[in-house]
C-alpha cells in the first residue's frame, strides 16, 4: 500500500430507529472515530408510529460533520461512504425544496392494518418476496397518497423513497433520486427477478413511477455526498440487516445472523441461488454490477418493545435485570410474544400476546423468563422453516444486537435450534458492513484483512434431542390454541 494510501479511511453512516450514528473506520476496519445523535420515534395514534424528518436529516448531517472533522484531526482521507439504514421506513418530500411533506413512516407503523383487504389479489411472494403486510411500505405509501389527495395537497413535484433514498438526496444537494435493491425490496413494489420497480404492482397500489427512485447495486457510486464542504462519493447503500450479516463476516453462502434488536430477524446467506421458503422473506443481500448475493430472512415482531413493557409493568428495570430473573424462575410458563402481531412464518396481525401453563405458583421472574424464551421459539419457528425447505444449509450462526447480550435468551435458542452459537457484542457490526462494501468497492478495502466482528462467546446446546422435540411440541400447541382464540 502506497503512503497515501495508508492514510486513507472510510465513512460510515448507519441511521436506525432510535439513533443516527457515524464512525470512521481505517481500511482493516478498525474505528478511529464515532459520533452519535438520538432520533425520536412518535407515536401520535395507537399503531402510528413516525420520525421527524428535519430531526432525522440534521441528526445525520451533525454526525457527518464531526467524523469529517476528526479525519482532518487525524490525518486521514475519507475515500468513501457507506450508507446502512433502518428498512422499509419512508419520506415523501417536495424534489424543488427538499421539505418533508408528511412525517416519515416508520416500518414498526400498522396505520394500514384495516384496509389490507383492499390491496389483497397479486402474487405478492412471487415477486416481491414479501407478505402482504402493514409493515412494507406500499400500503403505508398508498395511504399517504389517497391522504394527501383528500387535503387537496399539491404532489406535482412529490418524491418519495425509504430512508437511505431521502439521505441521498439531501447530502447530494439535491442532484441524486437513487436507492438500492435491500431497500427498494422493503418497499412491496420491488420486482426481485426483473431487479426494477413492478409497473402491475404499481398500478394495483395507484402509486406513480416518477415518484420512486432509481435502483443501482448496492455496491455502486449513488453521487457525490456534500459534507462540511468536502465532496465524498457514497459507494454502498443497504438495508440495516444485510449490512449487520456483512459486517459479522456472513459473506459465504450458509452463514446465518440470529440479531435481537428493536426487532428480531434470522437471515441466512444463500449465495448466488434465491431460495423460496413457505412463510419466509426472500430478498437481496447485497449486491454489484458482477453478481448478486440472496437471502432467507424471518422476522420476530417488537423485541424491543416487549422488554420495554415488562420494564413497564414493573417487572424489570432494565435488560440487565433479565438474567438474574431467568436464573430465579422456577415455573416454566409459555409466552407468546405478539405485542404488534406475528411475523415469520405465522404472518398474523390479529393474534394476541398470550399465556399458557399459569399456576398460583408463578411470579414476576417467571413472565420474564417466559417471555424470553417466547423470542427464541419465535425465532425457532423461523429456523424449522429453513429445514424443511432443506436446500439450505445452515454452516454457523451469529448472534447480533443488544438481546445477544441476555445469556439465556442465547442459550435457549442454541438449545431450541440444536446448533452452537457463536455472539459477538460488536455494537458497530452493520455500520461495519456498510464501511467494508463501501470500501471494497471503490477497491480500497481487502475481505481477506478486513476485520469483521470479532467472537466473544459460544453457546452449545444442553438439552437432549427429545427433550427439545417435547418442549417445540408443547409450544406449537400453545400458538394453535391463542389463533383459535
Amino acid at each position: 500500500m502506497s503512503g497515501a494510501a495508508s492514510r486513507w479511511a472510510i465513512v460510515a453512516l448507519d441511521q436506525g430507529s432510535s439513533r443516527s450514528r457515524a464512525v470512521l473506520f481505517d481500511l482493516s476496519g478498525k474505528p478511529l472515530a464515532r459520533a452519535d445523535a438520538p432520533l425520536r420515534t412518535n407515536s401520535p395514534k395507537p399503531g402510528w408510529f413516525e420520525h421527524d424528518p428535519d430531526e432525522l436529516l440534521n441528526g445525520v448531517r451533525a454526525v457527518l460533520q464531526k467524523i469529517m472533522r476528526e479525519a482532518r484531526r487525524l490525518g486521514r482521507t475519507p475515500v468513501a461512504l457507506g450508507l446502512a439504514n433502518q428498512r422499509s421506513t419512508f419520506v415523501c418530500w417536495n424534489r424543488k425544496d427538499g421539505r418533508a411533506l408528511a412525517p416519515a413512516v416508520s416500518w414498526q407503523d400498522r396505520r394500514a392494518h384495516d384496509h389490507l383487504n383492499r390491496w389483497s389479489g397479486p402474487d405478492f411472494v412471487a415477486k416481491t418476496g414479501l407478505p402482504l403486510t402493514p409493515y412494507y411500505s406500499a400500503t403505508k405509501l398508498a395511504w399517504l397518497l389517497d391522504h394527501f389527495k383528500k387535503k387537496r395537497q399539491p404532489t406535482r413535484d412529490l418524491l418519495c423513497g425509504t430512508i437511505n433514498t431521502f439521505l441521498i438526496w439531501h447530502l447530494t444537494e439535491g442532484q441524486v433520486h437513487r436507492t438500492d435493491p435491500t431497500n427498494a425490496a422493503r418497499m412491496l413494489l420491488y420486482h426481485l427477478d426483473r431487479n426494477d420497480w413492478d409497473p402491475d404492482l404499481l398500478d394495483h397500489f395507484g402509486i406513480p413511477r416518477t415518484i420512486l427512485p432509481d435502483v443501482l447495486p448496492t455496491q455502486s457510486v449513488f453521487g457525490e455526498a456534500v459534507i462540511d464542504r468536502v465532496r465524498l462519493p457514497i459507494t454502498c447503500s443497504i438495508g440495516d440487516q444485510q449490512a449487520s450479516l456483512a459486517g459479522l463476516g456472513g459473506l459465504r453462502s450458509g452463514m446465518a445472523n440470529v440479531n435481537y434488536g428493536t426487532g428480531g430477524f434470522f437471515l441466512v446467506n444463500t449465495g448466488s441461488k434465491r431460495v423460496a421458503v413457505p412463510g419466509l422473506l426472500s430478498s437481496i443481500a447485497w449486491s454489484n454490477e458482477k453478481e448478486t448475493t440472496y437471502l432467507v430472512e424471518g422476522t420476530v415482531n417488537g423485541i424491543g418493545p416487549l422488554f420495554t413493557w415488562l420494564r413497564d409493568l414493573g417487572f424489570i428495570r432494565s435488560e440487565r435485570e433479565i438474567d438474574a430473573a431467568c436464573a430465579k424462575s422456577r415455573e416454566r410458563i409459555f409466552f407468546l410474544p405478539a405485542l404488534i402481531g406475528l411475523g415469520a412464518p405465522h404472518w398474523d396481525n390479529q393474534i394476541k400476546t398470550s399465556l399458557f401453563g399459569l399456576t398460583g405458583a408463578c411470579r414476576k421472574e417467571d413472565l420474564v423468563r417466559g417471555a424470553v424464551e417466547g423470542i427464541a421459539f419465535l425465532m425457532a419457528d423461523i429456523n424449522r422453516a429453513i429445514r424443511v425447505e432443506g436446500s439450505i444449509p445452515v454452516r454457523k450462526i451469529i448472534a447480533s444486537g443488544g438481546g445477544s447480550q441476555i445469556k439465556h435468551l442465547v442459550q435457549t435458542q442454541s438449545d431450541l435450534f440444536g446448533k452452537p452459537i457463536t455472539t459477538t457484542h460488536d455494537p458497530e457490526s452493520t455500520i461495519r458492513g456498510a464501511a467494508f462494501l463501501a470500501g471494497e468497492a471503490v477497491g480500497a478495502v481487502d475481505r481477506c484483512r478486513f476485520q469483521f466482528s470479532p467472537p466473544k462467546e459460544t453457546f452449545i446446546p444442553q438439552i437432549k434431542k427429545a427433550e427439545r422435540e417435547e418442549r417445540y411440541r408443547r409450544w406449537k400447541q400453545a400458538v394453535m390454541l391463542a389463533k383459535g382464540w
